[in-house]
């Protein structure tokens, strides 16, 4: 084991953010300080973006951890579903009581009486949306309305920390909707070379390494390497040092030199984010040209109808030319995209259930959710794939009893991610019949802790070793290492599901 071998007390690339190992340089000490005095100023809201595994989670965290007594914290680090449903998590963590029923409450207004509560205390609140780019856009527009008007001088900071893909969303909610405004953005940038020698360093001491003892254990040319193979990423610079850990212990070195550096790890997983970056695409212009299609119908019908109460009989109308394929005219794909997120698909607002009114022939768009044509058509195919969704939600839970006997056997496993949500199952049988996760879906196990709101956890494999299941996750696609998994031993998950 490469801990032992190079005197280590803890594995210094692990997956997991902790604050307590927080690198400064880059820029990310500077970020903090400056995140942590506009909450402590009252700023209502904030902005952080960064790529996929530039260390948003852990500049959050290490935020939060800087704060006063006095701040009540509220996070959510999969912010899917319904406004209400952010809100009511958001209540429960600020006082509400748990045990009552919820039907018929107004959340909004319950938030507004807990945050008054608060001020009268003397207490403020801090509430960290993390993924914020996963935010349906009409849950993002209630949000920021009610942040600056509703919520407004009662203390409360909220927090959106997101992907570039959360700027594009603001950007378009500000066009139609004069009360969004996020004060104070922060972007965090890759790392150079340099920072990136510096980062190797801090990890390495952090995790307990003697600098005079073995000096430094990345030669210059392995730092060259990691650096050119990960572009300045945090996370992708972890897979590689710790890949690279286990080459130079299996050789006996104690140096990483610039052979003990796979640079195909990374190398793979772009491509495959680009490539899914550009399926991604594909699939949102036509769902875009689908609506754009449906509203143009809908337009030349009412056009008909009120063209005929003159009494005057009109000539039919001429065929409506076909549009040529949308693909022939989709913009440039950008060299890096993000990796899509469970949720990317749905990029109209979404309003809430009761908020669409539908009749036979029109359906009729509200102040908060325009256009809505793009959301009903997903919405109508979700409807059609529920059983098929729900069939696959039990099998997998059937499974996991007999994978579960692999705790009593050392074995290990990948925790893919953990769900707290009213929607937490509704959100994972319309996962399972993705295209993506259907192929991978006899891999996936499912377990449950009965919390309020319920608690579903989803796991990836079963592995004889740790060291296999570090291999596995580092060899994952993109769409599943998005969500940023793990490696643990079933022992330990079995532990997560006890209440």
């Amino acid at each position: 084991m490469y801990l032992e071998h190079f005197h280590l007390s803890q594995s210094p690339f692990g997956e997991e953010p902790d604050p307590e190992i927080f690198f400064p340089g880059a820029g990310r000490e500077e970020v903090r300080q400056s995140l942590v005095l506009d909450i402590l100023n009252s700023r209502p809201m904030i902005k952080l973006i960064g790529r996929e595994g530039f260390g948003k989670t852990l500049i959050c965290r290490a935020v939060i951890n800087r704060l006063p007594g006095q701040y009540g914290v509220v996070y959510i680090d999969n912010p899917v579903g319904a406004f209400d449903d952010l809100l009511r998590i958001a209540c429960l963590d600020l006082g509400m009581d748990p045990t009552g029923g919820h039907e018929g409450i107004s959340f909004s207004e319950e938030m507004l009486r807990l945050l008054r509560l608060r001020k009268e205390a003397g207490k403020k609140t801090i509430w960290c949306i993390d993924e914020a780019e996963k935010l349906f856009l009409a849950t993002l527009e209630r949000l920021v309305r009610n942040v600056n008007e509703k919520w407004k001088g009662l203390g409360l900071t909220v927090l959106l920390s997101g992907r570039p893909g959360l700027d594009a969303n603001i950007e378009q909610l500000a066009a139609f909707s004069a009360t969004v405004d996020t004060h104070t953005s922060y972007t965090l940038q890759p790392l150079n070379e340099h920072e990136t020698a510096q980062y190797l360093r801090f990890r390495l001491q952090a995790a307990g390494l003697s600098v005079d003892h073995h000096g430094d254990v990345f030669t210059d040319g392995a730092v060259a390497k990691i650096f050119a193979s990960s572009q300045g990423n945090p996370r992708m610079i972890n897979i590689l040092a710790e890949e690279s850990l286990q080459v130079s212990c299996s050789e006996k070195s104690f140096m990483v030199l610039l052979d003990h550096v796979d640079s195909q790890v990374y190398k793979g997983s772009r491509m495959e984010s680009r490539m899914i970056g550009i399926h991604q695409m594909l699939r949102r212009y036509r769902v875009m040209a689908i609506g754009l299609g449906g509203l143009m119908i809908v337009v030349l019908l009412i056009a008909f109808m009120l063209s005929g109460k003159d009494g005057e009989e009109e000539p039919a109308p001429a065929a409506v030319s076909v549009a040529p394929p949308i693909e022939e005219t989709l913009p440039p794909v950008p060299d890096e995209p993000s990796p899509p997120s469970q949720e990317a698909e749905v990029e109209a607002p979404v309003p809430e259930p009761e908020e669409v009114v539908q009749d036979s022939a029109v359906v009729t768009p509200t102040d908060e959710s325009v256009p809505i044509l793009q959301a009903q058509t997903l919405r109508s195919v979700a409807t059609e794939e529920a059983t098929e969704g729900d069939l696959l939600f039990r099998e997998r839970q059937r499974a996991s009893a007999a994978w579960l006997a692999g705790a009593y056997r050392g074995g290990y496993t990948i925790q893919l991610m953990m769900l707290v949500s009213e929607q937490a199952q509704a959100s994972v049988t319309r996962m399972l019949v993705e295209e993506d996760y259907r192929q991978v879906v006899d891999q996936l196990y499912i377990l449950s802790r009965e919390t309020t709101p319920p608690t579903l956890f989803i796991f990836y494999g079963i592995y004889d070793t740790m060291d296999a299941a570090r291999e596995a996750r580092n060899s994952m696609p993109v769409f599943l290492r998005q969500h940023h998994p793990y490696p643990l031993s079933i022992a330990e998950a079995l532990k997560k599901t006890e209440r």
